[in-house]
């Protein structure tokens, strides 16, 4: 079904963009990556445009997961936001208060968990507003500048790469993610010495 609908939205083009970018604010699973990257791709030259369109979208569906939570209130949080990304909002607000948006805009937490628990806790509408173009922007549209200047070499650098170049990299990317965790588990066990106790 996904599949079906991504490629729908490919097919309409900015239109689809707009329609996915929108409903992922509040409602859907499917990341507007998916289809702006590929049409970034397609036409390096109109990248900054997609990604505007893509954070514009983004920001307005925010604005009716806003209001979902604010409606609803405690019911969205029980029936519709996973407990873990509920815990790390809320723990976001009460370090950051208003400033939970932006982190949430730009955390690999589906958007559509943050603008609806931004009505849940009643955060400040004008602020939602301000800090969801920054953080979305900082979201979309910095992906995109990437790919408006660095576009073509990067279609030329993934044709060039035969199938065992690709393997090579996906190998190396997982490695690197593989060591990260390793460091980042190890400064936990010296940060709290008393874990290592039997």
């Amino acid at each position: 079904m996904f599949d079906t609908i991504v490629q729908f939205c490919l097919q309409n083009g900015v239109y689809g963009l707009v329609f996915l970018a929108f409903t992922e604010a509040f409602v859907s699973p499917i990341l507007p990556d998916v289809v702006m990257l590929p049409l970034c791709l397609a036409n390096p030259g109109l990248a900054i445009y997609y990604g505007a369109v893509t954070t514009a979208a983004s920001v307005a569906g925010g604005l009716i997961g806003y209001g979902v939570g604010s409606k609803l209130g405690p019911i969205c949080v029980k029936r519709y936001i996973p407990e873990k990304h509920w815990q790390r909002i809320h723990n976001l607000a009460e370090k950051h208060g208003g400033w939970t948006i932006f982190w949430g805009a730009i955390a690999p937490i589906p958007f559509k968990f943050v603008s609806i628990s931004a009505g849940v806790l009643r955060l400040n509408f004008k602020l939602f507003i301000f800090i969801s173009i920054i953080g979305r922007s900082k979201r979309f549209l910095l992906e995109a500048v990437l790919l408006y200047y660095l576009g073509p070499s990067l279609i030329e650098m993934w044709e060039r790469l035969d199938e065992y170049g690709l393997w090579a990299a996906g190998a190396a990317i997982i490695l690197a993610l593989v060591v990260m965790k390793i460091r980042r588990s190890s400064l936990r066990d010296s940060e709290n010495p008393d874990k290592c106790l039997p």
